[in-house]
């Protein structure tokens, strides 16, 4: 891993892209501040598609792609992609999972959710749960006191034993059924991408002209799946954990963090405009 700093200027010139999670990576104790929401103005002023990558749920996803000056929203782990058409006033919603394998991943994951909290006296639902599609979040630390770490060894082995797709967060453990995560969900994401610019005759699009900005474990998936990957410093106690590290780091955690990374690839990208 590098410092942000040392990221060349030809892929802040070249960028097109920039996926970032949300929890403790745009955020400060749990609040947006309105620096974060310039920072990704900014971006997009520079041309640069803004897609955030989230564990959060489905009605969430539906405010941001809205609401935020954001080209798409993948949500739920990537269960989905929304995005917002301003001039049409249109959302598209894009499901990894047809409607009939939704239904049946549902019934799986309700009647798993119904043994955890019987099994486990520690686990209760996330309290955007209701908000939620796709998957179940169980709250590790976000509206309670952290779960230790022999509590999250045991919920994540029974997951695992029970053949259910798990990810683990700064906040939460999100588990469903279903064989996708936010790597298949963003490389679907950039296949549209592709296609609508060979309509345009545009050839291809290029991974290396996309980076992605996280913090936690559950990120590790995009972490390999694009050649330009950043972590707000605040991961720091979970890389040696991690097998695919980012390219980058930042010196500051949270939203410090990435707004140090934005100052850094616009005013690199923008010296050599």
């Amino acid at each position: 891993m590098f410092p942000i700093q040392a990221i060349h200027p030809d892929v802040c010139k070249g960028l097109s892209v920039f996926f970032t999670d949300i929890d403790d990576t745009l955020t400060w104790n749990g609040l947006v501040p309105a620096v974060s929401l310039r920072g990704i103005e900014r971006l997009a002023d520079a041309g640069v598609a803004v897609v955030p990558v989230t564990g959060r749920p489905a009605g969430w996803c539906d405010h941001i792609a809205r609401m935020w000056p954001v080209a798409a929203v993948i949500g739920e782990n990537g269960a989905f992609y929304f995005s917002y058409n301003r001039e049409r006033k249109e959302m598209r919603r894009v499901f990894l999972q047809s409607e009939a394998e939704r239904k049946a991943a549902q019934e799986r994951r309700l009647s798993l959710t119904a043994a955890v909290e019987k099994r486990f006296s520690f686990a209760r639902r996330a309290s955007d749960q209701p908000f939620r599609m796709t998957d179940t979040a169980i709250d590790i630390r976000e509206d309670r006191e952290s779960l230790t770490k022999e509590e999250l060894g045991e919920l994540c082995g029974f997951l695992e034993r029970e053949g259910a797709h798990y990810k683990v967060s700064s906040i939460h453990v999100n588990f469903w059924f279903g064989r996708y995560d936010k790597r298949v969900c963003l490389e679907q994401y950039l296949m549209e991408r592709s296609t609508e610019r060979r309509s345009k005759k545009n050839g291809p699009f290029d991974p290396a002209r996309a980076l992605f900005i996280g913090d936690s474990p559950n990120d590790e998936p995009l972490f390999a799946a694009l050649p330009h990957t950043v972590a707000v410093s605040n991961i720091e106690p979970y890389l040696p954990a991690l097998t695919h590290k980012p390219a980058y780091i930042t010196t500051f955690p949270s939203a410090d963090g990435f707004i140090e990374t934005i100052d850094c690839l616009l005013e690199k990208r923008e010296a050599l405009s």
